[in-house]
């Protein structure tokens, strides 16, 4: 098994900040790599083809895109305690990860607290991150809300929030599970760049607290060069241990693009190596990074012959 995992990642990403606490909660070291928070990402697309979105978790010429995908990873490394305690948790993550990260995001992008900003960012991302984040949504399935909106809807959803934490210290029960993590990560957001929405909402507050108390397992950091070296020394010859199974009708061995289904749609091409029920992995050819397999979670991304 591949077991030194790298977090490519950067400090003010809310989808990293769920990735550090997974990895907390699971108790798993990893190294760490900062990323652009801001396209060009060139290090980045060498060893993804081209998925733009942050985090990626890398273990040595695999690159593992999307956090429900890492979240997967991790429960199979290290499967206590875990994050699936019942089939509603990725029901409630998916909604966390979608629904209320939708309408918390450009409230956070509209920053009251600018120490912690500038602290995290650097000139020159604060700079692009507008006209960056719009060539993100260049080709989205749909539009975000408005800002009046994204206040209406935020405050039904942290009142159901804050109703389900009231007899209970976490979403489902009395340990976090991946729902808390998907739900908490937009909440963070918030707490760290505009806490007023918050504000009425103790019991969120708290337990965005508990989370956030997790400790950060990292164990050093890397250069994106050092990392792309460990990408090239990997080997080209794997095999996935569960058998081939797509639903759609793709053939190992074709050529298939796969690009997100709502945002951030840069397209992955390469040969489909692996199919799964919640899996494609796609196998490419970079010339620094060399042979490369790139996961993705099935839920929330396209597979279309190339």
């Amino acid at each position: 098994m591949r077991n030194s995992l790298i977090l490519h990642h950067y400090e003010l990403s809310p989808f990293s900040e769920k990735a550090r606490r997974l990895f907390g909660f699971k108790h798993l070291p990893y190294r760490s790599v900062r990323i652009p928070a801001v396209m060009p990402k060139p290090d980045v697309v060498a060893l993804t083809g081209g998925y733009r979105k942050t985090p990626i978790v890398q273990a040595e010429n695999h690159v593992y895109c999307d956090t429900t995908l890492i979240a997967h990873l991790l429960e199979a490394r290290r499967p206590e305690p875990t994050f699936y305690p019942s089939p509603l948790a990725d029901t409630v993550a998916e909604w966390g990860d979608a629904t209320l990260f939708e309408v918390a995001i450009p409230l956070g992008l509209r920053p009251t607290r600018f120490d912690d900003l500038l602290r995290w960012m650097k000139p020159e991302e604060l700079q692009r991150i507008g006209e960056d984040r719009a060539a993100m949504r260049d080709g989205a399935r749909r539009s975000p809300p408005s800002v009046h909106a994204c206040k209406a809807h935020l405050a039904v959803y942290l009142g159901r929030l804050e109703r389900a934490l009231t007899e209970r210290p976490y979403l489902l029960g009395d340990a976090p599970c991946i729902a808390d993590f998907s739900c908490y990560h937009p909440a963070w957001f918030l707490a760290t760049l505009a806490p007023e929405p918050l504000e009425p909402f103790h019991r969120v507050r708290e337990w965005v607290a508990r989370i956030g108390a997790i400790p950060d397992t990292a164990e050093g950091t890397l250069s994106s060069e050092d990392a792309l070296a460990i990408a090239r020394a990997g080997s080209a010859d794997w095999t996935a241990d569960a058998p081939f199974t797509d639903v759609t009708g793709l053939s190992k061995g074709q050529r298939v693009k796969v690009r997100a289904a709502d945002y951030g749609r840069d397209p992955v091409e390469g040969e489909l190596v692996h199919a799964a029920l919640d899996e494609v992995v796609v196998r490419r050819e970079d010339p620094r990074a060399g042979t490369v397999f790139v996961h993705f979670p099935r839920v929330g991304y396209e597979v279309a012959p190339g």
